[in-house]
């Protein structure tokens, strides 16, 4: 007999012992019930983000904060504003910054904030721009209405910059001695009026401070002050006016308690910024950032809340697959009818991962489905939610990958059984390694939860998102992406199978 129609016999016996079982079928098939029973739980919570009174929409209606200190006069037309930023840095202290949680831990900043030239659909928060900018830590950027960021050069230090407008295609350049310019990229913003206020600005992104503990994440923002000098400005315009005024663009500011500002009038306000002129030096000091500002929550991912409780039935169905067999002493007759342990182990395998994958691929369907709706009537609406839908490329790979981490954690399951072939010690070990990570994950800072996650089956989770990684979220796993977590999932299921090989080889059945 071939080593093929050998491999094909054993699928058979496999799946026969599979579906006779009528225990083990019923405890997959409720595997699929818990995975969409707890998704349309989890699908029940939340609050309205768009009904903030703070809330702010960009040009193409999507979520997006916007403060700085703005130094503008309006222009009407074309026309190309050059400036010398000469530094950029911190002001003197004024107060120190307070609302960080206790031993919390700081999260990078992005490339949101700075100092440099823009070109603006007026004062108003959310309206539609242009700007080319210096950063602290991320060099020259191009932006524009909130999602755009083109990079420049890395450079740290003393920078011109120049923005030409020519309809609404905007160009950003920049230089180092103000006489060789270097294009950084050209956009075009529809939203601009023929109108428009142009000038100077300066922002300084928020720092994010991150408290994690069991079950908790604790997010506190500290408004920063940035202060940047600039010489050499000069506006080459049709109609140029010559009037330079600075003024804030901020964001609203959600209302506290009635009393709240009789106590704090100051309270939810960014640090005010403000311009000096010398001599044809402008030192402008600002706060906010210019940038989206999407929500962290991932409303595929939250569809998908119920395969945690669903591996819990997947993993007993794969260790008594295995230990079933020991119990009984059939495995004896498996082996004597294919003496070739390690096609009996494959085979086992393919049956098992084969029937958890399709059974969890139909649940995760039918969970995203279901809740979908459900979900934006608790409030995961548009604008702050953009709604998804099953042909989007991110949630077609969620509602892919995420089944492929249930089969691999059967198949884990299955050697973990093989390995100890007691069914009670192989259940208790799988169960520790997926939920222990999330627990302690919960508790440890982003670095050293990020770790644990790249390197503990509890990563696979990460499966589940449609948005890019994020650590601001309770759940560990939404700080990898879903790559990185299939890859390690299945790294322990390739990894526990092949030391259940080994060990079917060296021990007696």
């Amino acid at each position: 007999m071939s080593a093929l129609r050998e491999f094909g016999r054993l699928l058979l016996a496999e799946w026969t012992k599979l579906r006779s079982v009528r225990r083990w079928v019923i405890t997959l098939l409720g595997a699929a019930v818990l995975t969409l029973g707890l998704s349309m739980v989890a699908a029940t919570g939340g609050t309205n983000v768009n009904e903030r009174p703070n809330f702010v929409v960009g040009p193409d209606g999507s979520p997006v904060t916007d403060g700085m200190h703005f130094v503008h006069q309006p222009m009407t037309g074309d026309g190309t504003i050059t400036v010398r930023v000469v530094s950029l840095g911190e002001p003197p202290v004024e107060r120190e910054a307070s609302g960080g949680p206790p031993g919390a831990q700081k999260l990078p900043v992005g490339p949101w904030g700075g100092a440099g030239v823009i070109v603006k659909d007026g004062t108003r928060a959310g309206s539609s721009y242009a700007s080319v900018l210096l950063t602290p830590t991320h060099g020259v950027r191009m932006q524009a209405d909130y999602r755009t960021d083109l990079p420049g050069s890395a450079s740290a230090g003393t920078r011109w910059l120049r923005l030409t407008r020519a309809g609404d295609r905007i160009t950003g350049y920049e230089s180092a001695d103000g006489a060789t310019w270097q294009q950084i990229g050209d956009v075009t913003v529809p939203g601009l009026p023929t109108s428009a206020e142009i000038g100077l600005f300066v922002s300084a992104e928020p720092v994010l401070m991150l408290s994690r503990s069991a079950g908790s994440t604790s997010v506190g923002i500290l408004p920063v002050k940035a202060m940047a000098t600039f010489d050499n400005l000069t506006l080459a315009a049709a109609t140029p006016t010559g009037a330079w005024r600075g003024d804030e663009v901020s964001m609203p500011v959600a209302p506290g308690p009635e009393d709240e500002p009789a106590r704090d009038p100051d309270k939810g306000k960014l640090p005010s910024g403000g311009v000096r002129e010398t001599g044809g030096t402008y030192t402008v000091t600002g706060s906010g950032k210019i940038g989206p500002e999407d929500p962290p929550d991932d409303m595929v991912q939250i569809s998908l809340f119920g395969v945690l409780a669903g591996l819990m039935a997947l993993i007993a169905v794969g260790v008594l697959f295995a230990t079933s067999e020991f119990r009984r002493g059939m495995i004896r007759t498996s082996f004597l009818a294919s003496p070739r342990r390690g096609r009996v182990l494959g085979a086992k395998a393919v049956v098992l991962g084969t029937a958890v994958y399709v059974i969890g691929l139909v649940s995760v369907v039918a969970a995203f489905l279901i809740t979908q709706p459900m979900l934006r009537a608790h409030g995961f609406a548009p604008p702050a939610f953009v709604k998804v839908s099953l042909t989007d490329p991110a949630v077609i790979r969620a509602l892919l990958l995420t089944p492929a981490f249930m089969a691999a954690v059967a198949v884990f399951s299955l050697a973990a059984g093989m390995i100890m072939r007691r069914s009670a010690a192989a259940i208790t070990t799988t169960v520790v390694l997926v939920i222990l990570p999330v627990i302690v994950g919960s508790m440890l800072p982003p670095s050293a939860a990020q770790w644990l996650m790249r390197v503990t089956l509890a990563g696979g989770f990460a499966t589940q998102r449609a948005k890019p990684p994020n650590d601001t979220l309770v759940e560990p796993w939404s700080m990898i992406g879903p790559w990185a977590g299939i890859t390690v999932a299945g790294a322990y299921a390739l990894g526990a199978l092949a030391l259940a090989w080994w060990q079917l080889r060296r021990r007696d059945a």
